[in-house]
């Protein structure tokens, strides 16, 4: 299925505020862990300071991410341009809640040894329409039936 003309919906994931939020929360859970490990020092305050870092930086970048998704009625899903190109189906193991989606995408490339491998997306609700969002829920359960 890669005629254009079967992939109805244009979905522009936007900047999120949630995803930058919940990546910089999970990274400074695991350096607050760290501390049980390693206390702070003079010697292993720079290693913490470098990963604080990490965790900003990885935030903003996840906070500035935006996306485009072509999809189709069946579930079908092409994102990407370039190196990021891909064409998959939503797998029956996606799932989604109040808060975001998580999508489990079946890849079907045209290099028969990337086939049958899958891709993983996050879509946090602030990053779309509320009607693109239950349009993608709506596709999940489809799959789940």
């Amino acid at each position: 299925m890669s005629s254009s003309s079967a992939l109805k919906f244009k979905i522009a994931i936007k900047p999120s505020y949630h995803a930058g939020v919940s990546l910089f929360l999970l990274y400074s859970f695991v350096i607050s862990l760290a501390f049980f490990v390693t206390p702070l020092t003079t010697y292993s305050f720079i290693p913490y300071l470098l990963l604080f870092l990490v965790a900003l930086r990885a935030a903003i970048k996840a906070y500035n991410s935006s996306e485009e998704l072509l999809v189709s009625e069946s579930g079908f899903i092409e994102k990407g341009e370039g190196d990021t190109y891909f064409q998959g189906q939503i797998c029956a193991t996606s799932f989604y809640n109040h808060c975001f989606i998580f999508l489990k995408l079946k890849k079907q490339d045209l290099h028969l040894a990337d086939n049958g491998k899958n891709e993983y997306m996050t879509i946090y609700r602030d990053a779309v329409s509320d009607a693109h969002f239950r349009l993608l829920a709506r596709l999940i359960r489809n799959e789940q039936k």
